[in-house]
């Protein structure tokens, strides 16, 4: 019966995973629950109090046990010894803690091949309702937009391009749940075509196109990579023991599926700024060639000829979604405060590319009040962002403006200019990480306080606090130190044998697991994801599933014996 009950835990959380909402459902002065923590605590509990009325002991030996323990109590140990944010560490271990008693009731749970098929689908299944959401999120469906503030309050944007997240708090969030949603629906494919049933195979087929789309859609290139890596540990393992047979065929046709979907996804542009740079900081830049002085009457309407050189890497198109058009600001006198910031916007007459020229006949509306102000010439990638506040911005151009006339309403009341985005690269990430370390290399700063300590050391200026050091492995030295590091390693060497011996069986189940296993590993070389809910709770599934999987499960028949 305990076994049961561990395996309907296990079902719940796979389809509970990508849904946590922002609101907690509990506030309390030291911790607030959200409803995903909630359902997390149920299944456990509900596991626990079936383990002592049934009075059977748990099976908590798993392969990597002892690691696993090793790992949590040394960052347990960063966290109680941290400089500072130790309330904010305590709490990431106790997330380490409770990931891996999520790995130990999945192991307890998943006890024949029956329990894992289903557990796998419910995580396919609940994934492909995610990815359904992130192609509408894209879309800009307004109902969907709508219901996503439950989720989250913001769309993500990279380049001016619509990085939809769906359910997930952040599109590389949602794009690591959907590489493991589609290394198992891989697998669920092959499994289906392999016991004749070509409808069933045809349904995951077409339903993992969805789900390759869906990450394209995240813009997320890890994403694309571990696709990839998916694909290619199935096709190798099934030319190794089957030859080029009928489900190399038809994984090959998913693959050349993906390609066309993505390639018809975005812009080659868009698509070959974001392959091709470690941020956008480079792509909107612009240098305007105008007049020095004009003269206008309040209100008027004028044309200006000006002269725009694109020095960024993205083609500036009008006709493109969203279009980028020539606009400018109106700024008081002395250069330093805004008078209007929304200027008219003009079109360019054909897409102008980087180091191309445009000339353009400039709309430019005067303000409404006489007096002397500075012109300042922009661009807009319209709905996203303004040249002038990226990075890396070019010097802007002024136009001295003399405004003559009689008044239209009463004067304007300027205001402070918009601050530059402040947006640290993977590479000043990783920098800061590393300065880090040098100051405390045996146990860090604490689990999970790099993103509230990084901006101090880094000298920026408004820090966001939510943003890790986008390396899973860097995060744990730079949290633990050197000792939570070697922990992790240990650990991470347990679960590399473990998913060893689950590809022993050569099943499509199991195999799927290790290409889940690898996407997870490979994109942690460029994000950090074990302190959100959704992923650690996935990631303590799929070690669960291989754990059972290498123990050895049987058949289906089996699944009637517990």
């Amino acid at each position: 019966m305990s076994n049961a009950v561990a395996a309907a835990g296990v079902y719940l959380l796979a389809v509970f995973v990508p849904f946590e909402t922002l609101t907690p459902i509990v506030r309390l002065p030291w911790q607030s629950l959200s409803n995903l923590e909630a359902v997390l605590l149920l299944a456990l509990a509900s596991w626990s109090v079936s383990v002592v009325v049934t009075r059977t002991a748990p099976r908590w030996r798993i392969p990597m046990f002892y690691a696993w323990l090793a790992f949590v109590v040394s960052m347990g140990v960063a966290a109680m010894l941290a400089p500072a944010n130790r309330t904010n560490a305590v709490h990431m271990t106790g997330r380490l803690a409770a990931s891996a008693v999520v790995a130990v009731m999945t192991f307890n749970g998943i006890v024949n091949l029956t329990r894992l098929r289903t557990a796998q689908t419910l995580v396919v299944a609940t994934g492909i309702v995610v990815a359904v959401v992130v192609v509408l999120e894209y879309l800009q469906m307004p109902t969907v937009l709508r219901w996503l503030h439950a989720f989250r309050p913001w769309i993500a944007t990279v380049g001016g391009q619509v990085r939809a997240g769906g359910t997930l708090q952040y599109p590389t969030i949602a794009s690591m749940y959907l590489e493991v949603v589609f290394a198992l629906g891989l697998g669920l494919m092959l499994a289906a075509f392999d016991a004749g049933s070509k409808w069933l195979a045809s349904l995951w087929f077409f339903s993992l196109l969805l789900v390759g789309e869906a990450i394209a859609f995240t813009f997320t290139r890890a994403g694309l990579i571990t696709m990839a890596v998916s694909a290619v540990v199935m096709l190798g393992t099934r030319l190794r023991v089957r030859g080029a047979d009928a489900g190399v065929r038809l994984v090959g046709a998913l693959a050349t599926g993906i390609v066309v979907l993505l390639l018809s996804s975005r812009s080659l542009n868009a698509l070959g700024a974001r392959m091709t740079t470690e941020g956008q900081d480079d792509w909107y830049r612009a240098e305007v060639a105008a007049p020095h002085e004009l003269d206008m009457s309040t209100n008027e309407v004028q044309y200006v000829s000006v002269k725009a050189r694109n020095a960024g890497r993205v083609v500036w198109d009008s006709n493109d979604d969203p279009p980028i058009y020539l606009s400018y600001h109106w700024l008081a006198q002395d250069g330093e405060r805004v008078v209007a910031f929304q200027g008219d916007r003009t079109a360019f007459t054909q897409p102008v590319g980087p180091e191309e020229t445009a000339s353009v006949e400039a709309l430019v509306r005067a303000p409404r009040y006489p007096g002397t102000y500075q012109l300042e010439w922009d661009l807009v990638c319209e709905d996203r962002l303004w040249f002038s506040t990226e990075p890396s911005a070019l010097p802007s151009t002024l136009s001295r403006a003399t405004v003559i006339g009689d008044p239209v309403g009463g004067p304007p009341v300027p205001v402070e200019r918009p601050k530059r985005t402040v947006r640290p690269g993977r590479f000043v990430l990783w920098r800061t990480a590393l300065d880090m370390i040098g100051h405390r290399p045996i146990l860090g700063v604490g689990p999970d306080n790099f993103r509230l300590e990084y901006g101090e050391a880094a000298r920026l200026r408004n820090a966001d606090p939510r943003t890790h050091t986008n390396n899973m492995y860097l995060e744990v030295l730079v949290g633990g130190g050197i000792v939570a590091a070697a922990a992790f390693a240990w650990f991470l060497f347990e679960v590399f044998r473990t998913f060893k011996a689950a590809a022993r069986s050569g099943s499509p189940e199991a195999l799927a697991l290790v290409a889940a296993g690898l996407a997870i590993a490979v994109h942690g070389l460029v994000d950090s994801f074990l302190s959100f809910a959704g992923t650690y709770i996935l990631f303590a599934l799929i070690v669960g599933f291989a754990t059972a999987a290498a123990r050895g499960m049987g058949t289906a028949a089996d699944a009637h014996r517990v």
